[in-house]
């Protein structure tokens, strides 16, 4: 009886160490090695937070929230302190964001940033924090949703009143209506004579596309030709144009030869002019004689009889 009294209590002292040892391996053995804890003071609200969330450095987990807490400020700010593992490169510049998910509401806390030229920031100060993303759009997101609803109380009030919801009902039975009759209207039409006279119809419009083609096919023909002919005359007219060119310079140069002939012959040719002149005017007076005695021409000119003196 004795020895299964120490039997139970061995076993009971034994399996008391060993949850103590698993409560503290899945603590993260946080008693038996050093850990960096920093402050972070947050304005906005830390809804989703839990003490023991994940802290990730660049997509890598390299602490967890320890605690969350209120200041003394006026309003309060939220204070969470973080225990990162030793020699996580912290620097003066690091930022810390406050990272979450709409689906679920749980939040982690994201360090980035970080220069190389920045010194490393002592474990006990405390991380800046930069707003941005998720609560930026949050708050977007809210004001959104606001003029989307102030947008649907709108839409409601105006376009979906009990006035135009009747309206439309009307519409949509008068179109009923409106095809309720087309429909018969075509029962009616479509007769076997309507539809040999659309038969025909369609036919002669064939008979038309035809023609068409080949005036058209025509027209090009002709057009091409016309083309060609044109093509011909502009070569014609340009080799007019260039023996027309060559001919004016031609006169040109004849018409300069000229002059340079009358310069150098001026007082031969005054002489000639003087001997036309002159010869143009005896022409003139044999003309006028001849007018007044043409019998001149052939028995020479009337001699007036002398008066013969008395010896």
């Amino acid at each position: 009886m004795g020895q299964d009294r120490v039997k139970v209590g061995l076993f009971v002292t034994l399996s008391f160490f060993l949850f103590v040892s698993a409560l503290l391996w899945l603590a993260g053995s946080r008693f038996f090695q050093p850990v960096d804890t920093y402050t972070i003071f947050f304005t906005e609200s830390v809804s989703g937070l839990l003490p023991g969330a994940a802290v990730e450095y660049q997509g890598v987990t390299v602490g967890k929230v320890e605690t969350i807490g209120l200041t003394q400020d006026t309003p309060p700010r939220a204070q969470v302190a973080i225990a990162l593992q030793p020699g996580t490169p912290i620097r003066q510049d690091t930022t810390a964001h406050l990272i979450g998910s709409f689906v679920t509401g749980i939040r982690y806390i994201e360090l980035a940033g970080g220069s190389s030229v920045a010194p490393i920031l002592d474990p006990g100060a405390v991380i800046p924090v930069q707003r941005g993303g998720l609560e930026e759009f949050r708050d977007r997101a809210g004001a959104i949703a606001e003029r989307l609803l102030d947008t649907l109380t709108r839409i409601e009030r105006g376009v979906l009143s009990e006035r135009n919801l009747t309206a439309l009902t009307d519409f949509l039975k008068n179109m009923s209506l409106l095809t309720q009759d087309l429909r018969t209207s075509l029962a009616e039409v479509s007769t076997p004579d309507t539809r040999l006279a659309l038969r025909q119809m369609v036919e002669n419009l064939a008979q038309a596309a035809a023609g068409l083609k080949s005036a058209t096919a025509a027209i090009n023909t002709i057009r091409e030709e016309l083309f060609q002919d044109g093509k011909a005359m502009l070569v014609q007219i340009r080799h007019t144009a260039e023996a027309t060119a060559d001919l004016a310079n031609d006169v040109r140069r004849l018409t300069q030869h000229v002059d340079e002939l009358v310069v150098d012959n001026r007082q031969e040719v005054r002489q000639v002019l003087n001997n036309l002149s002159h010869t143009s005017h005896e022409l003139r007076e044999l003309s006028e004689s001849l007018r007044a005695d043409p019998s001149s021409l052939v028995w020479g000119p009337t001699v007036s009889a002398k008066e013969i003196p008395d010896p």
